[in-house]
This record gives structure tokens, sequence and C-alpha cells, in this order.
């Protein structure tokens, strides 16, 4: 959980209760020089460093001006040591340990005491250059006060990107104020006409987010796609798209037809879906996302004439998929939840639960390949015959499931919905705890597995989570999946094809691991047991960092009948689970 020090530090400006600085004299050189003594090869000395120090330069008795060009001289080696921490929690994923529990208060600390240096200098200065008269005020003082305030505010806006991004990467909540502080920040750069400011322009850089408005816009997106269904990485890389998505963003004080989002300055809220609000929600900003959304979907059919840089590098299928959803779609909950209580058993990944729904046998095993030569090219038919060898020795590649691969895991219901679970994870978090997992869960392990996806995760207290699941199918079945292209080799790859009952109706998709060779408009071979069928990928129902989700069709009609009968015979075979003979 993170330190209530932390927790309340946007609530006051800091108390100036410091007259000299302790590392270093309160000057310009004596810092730089300072500065130039820290090596980040020994990060956990240097990181306690620069914490002192920024906490120093915030309670320090001088100008805001100063106050400014100090904290500036610690700005790159604090991002340095911020960036090597946050690589440490991004690769830990959700595991506990004291170790990584001190890397996130640490990282935290730095990073809410550099926020909020930067804001309290915007307050400051604002604060002196209202208090005192024109006819009084020193004119180059007054414009270096302006010249603090409206890059401090950039910079204050900036470090809020980067800190929700820390949150959402850690899956923790906001802190008190941080939403209040980041609309106030806005909303004065507004009333000063600083918003459009070119930052460039006026400090010599060259960032890519070029005015307040720009960063505003990014802090506003990062929470708009935050809805607990992406990983780290995911946030990570679409941190690095909003860059070019910012000016996309239209942020305006009026309502239009297109005003998809809102805010309420005066409340310490996110920005929320624009429907109805109740009577004490006064909205002051109305925020488009239509020219997004169009781009994006754009990409899908044009795509290298549309992707910059950084798209090319982060945007994935999967993510587009997301954007697309969150952008697209009504975000209210459709289906009210209700308390329940229960015992889940669970367990992660299409290869596990290939295992599982194929009645614990090894995945090389239910591709029955020993006789029968499938999808090899006619020169590997005849290779293979001359050679006598059997064609399940190219399987010997094919890793079997090791045994925590196999674990199932149970968790406590704490309600459901008509779609879903929500539950909460108390033991040590497995590597494939993540959002957009594809995993079997069941009531009690006499039943038949259900297939579902997490769709997101939130801290709770004392180092729990809470998970959100969702039911894709309660009819799953295991079969198996290769490109024609690919011939040269025997390379199957596990599949799962889901039934849904609609009406008179069944709905048949497939899921498959997400890789590159999957795609919409694919041709692929499906093999049900023996028989091998060539279907083609039509539309994509759902698409994750790990899988994705496939309607199809058949190249031959005829083969209808083959679908048909496997269905009924796997419909058959899975009623029972044999779980605990799986786990022996």
């Amino acid at each position: 959980m993170i330190n209530k020090e932390i927790s309340e530090i946007f609530q006051n400006i800091t108390v100036l209760q410091r007259d000299k600085l302790s590392f270093a004299d309160s000057s310009v050189e004596s810092v730089t020089a300072w500065v130039a003594t820290l090596s980040i090869m020994q990060l956990g000395d240097t990181s306690q460093s620069v914490l002192q120090a920024i906490c120093e330069i915030s309670e320090l008795n001088c100008s805001e001006t100063l106050r400014f060009d100090l904290i500036q001289i610690l700005h790159p080696i604090t991002e340095s040591i911020l960036s090597s921490l946050e690589k440490n929690i991004l690769n830990q994923g959700l595991s506990q340990s004291e170790r990584l529990d001190h890397i996130v208060d640490l990282s935290s600390r730095i990073r809410t005491y550099f926020t909020n240096v930067y804001i309290n200098i915007v307050q400051r200065s604002h604060q002196e250059l209202t208090s005192n008269k024109l006819s009084f005020f020193n004119f180059k003082q007054k414009r270096n006060l302006k010249t603090a305030r409206t890059l401090a505010t950039f910079y204050a806006l900036e470090q809020l990107s980067l800190l929700l991004i820390q949150q959402q990467m850690i899956y923790s909540g906001r802190l008190t104020h941080q939403w209040l502080a980041t609309h106030h920040l806005y909303e004065l750069a507004v009333k000063n006409q600083e918003h459009n400011i070119n930052i460039n322009q006026l400090q010599g850089t060259h960032f890519t987010i070029q005015n307040i408005q720009q960063a505003y816009a990014q802090v506003l997106l990062l929470d708009i796609f935050n809805t607990h269904q992406i990983r780290p990485t995911e946030t990570q890389a679409l941190y690095q798209c909003t860059f070019d998505w910012v000016k996309l963003v239209q942020v305006l004080p009026r309502e239009t037809m297109l005003s998809r989002y809102i805010v309420d300055g005066s409340k310490d809220v996110p920005p929320i879906y624009n429907r109805k609000q109740h009577v004490n929600f006064h909205t002051s900003l109305y925020i488009s996302t239509q020219n997004l959304l169009e781009h994006v979907n754009s990409t899908i059919h044009r795509e290298s004439e549309y992707l910059s840089k950084n798209e090319q590098l982060y945007l994935s299928a999967a993510l587009k998929f997301h954007v697309q959803n969150v952008l697209g779609t009504t975000t209210e909950r459709q289906h009210e939840r209700y308390e329940y209580s229960a015992q889940l058993q669970m367990c992660f990944s299409i290869p596990t639960a290939h295992f599982y729904l194929s009645k614990a046998k090894n995945f090389a095993e239910t591709l029955n390949l020993n006789s029968n030569y499938g999808l090899q090219s006619e020169s590997n038919k005849h290779s293979s015959i001359a050679s006598g060898s059997d064609v399940a020795s190219n399987f010997s590649d094919i890793k079997h499931l090791d045994r925590e691969a196999k674990q199932i895991y149970q968790a406590q219901v704490l309600d459901i919905s008509m779609n879903g679970y929500r539950i909460r994870w108390d033991n040590v978090a497995p590597k494939s705890l993540r959002t957009g997992e594809f995993i079997l869960i069941n009531e009690s392990l006499n039943n038949k597995w259900k297939g579902a996806i997490i769709r997101w995760i939130k801290q709770s207290v004392n180092k729990t989570y809470e998970v959100g699941l969702e039911v894709l199918a309660q009819d799953i079945y295991p079969c198996a999946v290769k490109v024609p292209a690919d011939r040269s080799t025997v390379n199957f790859h596990p599949c799962l094809m889901v039934i849904v009952q609609n009406l008179n109706e069944s709905d048949i998709s497939i899921i498959l691991p997400n890789l590159p060779f999957f795609k919409e408009q694919q041709a692929i071979y499906l093999r049900l047991e023996t028989e091998e069928i060539k279907v083609y990928l039509t539309k994509t129902l759902l698409i994750t960092q790990s899988f994705a989700q496939y309607e199809f069709e058949l190249m031959n009609d005829e083969q209808n009948h083959l679908i048909e009968q496997f269905i009924q015979k796997q419909s058959t075979n899975l009623n029972n689970q044999d779980v605990w003979e799986a786990l022996k």
C-alpha cells in the first residue's frame, strides 16, 4: 500500500523551512557540480541522494525562478533513476517480495515529490504574480515568473502523466487531490492564456508535445485508456503512442456532437463518459476523441501509410482492438453485479487449457500424426517414408507442460454478473496472472470447464488483488491449427473451438495464440483429431496480448459435417473432466 505521507502530498503546499541545502550551495553552478558526482550504476545510493535533494529543494526558502532552475538540473538524473526502477517493477509483474516493495515505495516517493515541486512552483508563482501591483513590480522579474509558471505547468503535467503510468503498472489507485491538481493546472493555464504557448520556442527544446493543452490531453488519454484491461507493457506502449495522438484530441469549453468525455475541474475525479450526470457534477470541459478513433480505424486497412514511427513500434493489433473498443463503444456496465460466495478453480493459458480439455494429453499426442502425414509437403512425405522415420518425431521440440504450468489455483469469488466473476487473489501471484490472459474456470472440480478471460486487475488492501473475469463460453473444445504457407515443417499450434448458443443457432469461433501469422483474411488448416479442414479467418471477435478469437468460414462447405461430428463427439466426451488424474 502507498505510504500515507505520499498519498496526501498534493493536499497542501510545501512549507518553505530550509535556509540552505545540505548537499550543495543554493546555486545552479553548485548543484550542477554535485549532480556530476552521482553515478547511475550505484542505483540505490544515488536514488536516495536524489530523493533527499528533491525534498530539500522543495523546502528551500528561495525565489521560484531559482527553485525551477535547481529542479531542472536534477531532471535528467531523476528520470534516469525512475526509468531503471520502473523497469524492475515492469519485469516483476505482480510478484511480491520485500525488495520489490522497497523499489515500488522508492519509485513512488521520487515521482510524487518530483511532481509536487513543479506544482508548487506554479502555485507560488501565480500567487506572487497576482498579489503584487504592476506599478511596484519589477518587469523582468514578472516576465521570469510568468515563464517559470508556464514551464512548471508543462513539466508538472508531464510528471502527472508519468505518475499515472506508474500507478497503472502496479495496479494502484490515484492519490488524493491528484486529479484536482491536474485540472487546476490546466484551468490556470487557460485563464492566463498560456495553454497554447509553444514550450520549445520558450525554452529552446525539441519536445514532441509542444504545449500545456497537449500535455493535459495526454494525461486524460492515459486515464481513458486505463480500463484495467491491459498489461503494464501495453500501458507503456500506449503512453508512447499518445505523443502522436494528443493532436487528435479536442479539449473544449463547450459541448459538441462529438463530446465523448467530460471533466468537472472542481472535483478530484478523472474524465468520465458523457451522459446525464448527477446534479452536483458541473461540467467544465468537453473531450472529443472521434478524430483519434478514425485515425486508429484507418490504420487497420492502410497501415504503412498512416502509422508514425511510434505507432509502428508500439501499436500492436491487440492495442488497436483495445483503443477501438474504448473509444467506439459505450463505457457503462451492461449487467448488474450480485453478491455471491464460492471458491473458483482456474488455470492459465491456451496450452494448459488444451491439456485439460484433452483429458491430460500433451499437445503432440492429440495430433494423432503417427500414421497421418496431414499437412506435410509431398517431398517431406517421401523423405519420411524413405528414411523410415516416424512423423511424430518431428514433435520432439514441442515442450511438454511442466508442473507449474499445469497448476490449478483457487480464488474466492466476491460477486458475479451475467457474464463473469469478481474474485479476490490472496495468494502469491503467478506470472500468468495478467490482464488479457485466457483461462479455464469452474466452481467445482467435478464440473465442466468454462473458457474465460482476465479482464481487469486492481490492487486491493494488504497486498491482495481484485480480478475481473469474463466468461467467453460454456462449451469449448481442443483442436489444432497450422498456416498453409508453412509447409516445409510440421508446425501446429494449440487451438480452442468455442461454441456459443444464440437462440436457435450456434455461433462457432476459434481461439488462437496471438501470433503475427494469424490475422483476418488468413487461410489456415484446422485439425480436428485426425481430420484436416482448410478454413478462412474472417472477423476478429477479441484480441489480447496472449490470444485472439476469430470467426471463420470453410473453404469447402461440404466439410461442414466434419465440424458437426467433432462438436458432437467432444460434447459427449467432455461432460466430466478428471482433473486429479491429469495432475498425477
